[in-house]
């Protein structure tokens, strides 16, 4: 089939784009600058279009004669959402899908899979969640065929999130991590988080399954079978590697207090938003994947040992 795949040169979109052209698909990138397809080793073999999903006028012409369209636009220095640049997760997942689902439509795609994230919800007062949430509803009550891909924490070796304490792990005698907490009369306490961290390559591999399988009308969340706290994914990491490291939790109230400046800057290692955005529960069901697309998640450990070495 001709697929297009908006934000593919994203982490996500790189390697879902790699699975389509593995699986002989017509692929095409839809993205501000073609010319960084070029440079990615997963997308040798795939078309660039020139698009921008928050300019409609951009978006005219680029999916003619394409059978399925993957929405997997991050925007730029996602998470952390700047919203005097309109760099926020509503102007892209929920204004740039709208726009995007409208030139589908006009095109006569037959097809749109979005790749969505657990927990969202439209009527929820997390940004991220609500504007998924609302994309998701979009695409739902266009009349094209669709399927929602829901992942708990992906990682792999591009990933921002997870590479971020691995190079804390080679150069710090300690490794800390954002962690929530609550008050529990006088005192604060802390509160574990809890994911199903994913391998880059199984999400790749359920998008790709979708169109194997013809699996469209459904929604397929996606994560490890072990429910972990981000204490144990760091420890895991850490055994990876080979170190032995102190494991850090730093109180979430207080990072976001230490990275509010950091809002000043045109593209911030971490604000208050990415703060809230780290420490979120990421837990799903994955009946589905496993039972439709037939994808069992690799454990955590075996995903890393993927690219990192000991050291």
């Amino acid at each position: 089939m001709r697929v297009v795949v908006a934000g593919g040169t994203g982490f996500v979109g790189r390697h879902i784009s790699r699975a389509l052209l593995d699986a002989g698909h017509d692929v095409a990138v839809l993205g501000r600058d073609p010319s960084k397809v070029a440079a990615i080793p997963q997308l040798r073999g795939a078309g660039a279009v020139r698009g921008d999903v928050t300019d409609p006028g951009s978006l005219r012409g680029t999916l003619d004669d394409t059978d399925v369209v993957v929405g997997a636009v991050q925007f730029p220095n996602y998470p952390m959402e700047l919203p005097r640049y309109r760099l926020t997760f509503d102007h892209y997942d929920r204004v740039g899908t709208e726009n995007l689902l409208a030139e589908a439509t006009r095109a006569g795609v037959t097809n749109y899979l979005y790749i969505s994230g657990a927990g969202v919800d439209p009527r929820s007062p997390k940004r991220w969640y609500r504007a998924k949430g609302l994309a998701e509803a979009a695409i739902a009550a266009s009349g094209l065929g669709y399927a929602f891909l829901r992942p708990s924490w992906a990682y792999g070796p591009e990933d921002k999130a997870l590479n971020k304490f691995v190079a804390i792990a080679r150069r710090s005698p300690v490794v800390p991590y954002p962690a929530p907490v609550e008050m529990r009369g006088p005192f604060v306490h802390f509160v574990d988080q809890h994911i199903q961290p994913v391998w880059i390559g199984d999400v790749a591999t359920a998008a790709s399954r979708i169109l194997e399988r013809d699996a469209w009308g459904a929604t397929y969340e996606i994560g490890s079978r072990a429910v972990m706290t981000m204490r144990e994914v760091v420890a895991t990491m850490l055994e990876v590697l080979g170190k032995k490291k102190a494991v850090i939790p730093v109180p979430a109230p207080l990072m976001k207090l230490a990275t509010a400046p950091l809002v000043a800057l045109p593209r911030p290692p971490l604000t208050p938003g990415g703060v809230d955005f780290a420490i979120q529960d990421g837990l799903v069901d994955v009946t589905a994947t496993t039972e439709v697309l037939g994808v069992d998640p690799i454990p955590l450990s075996e995903g890393l040992r993927h690219y990192l070495q000991p050291s």
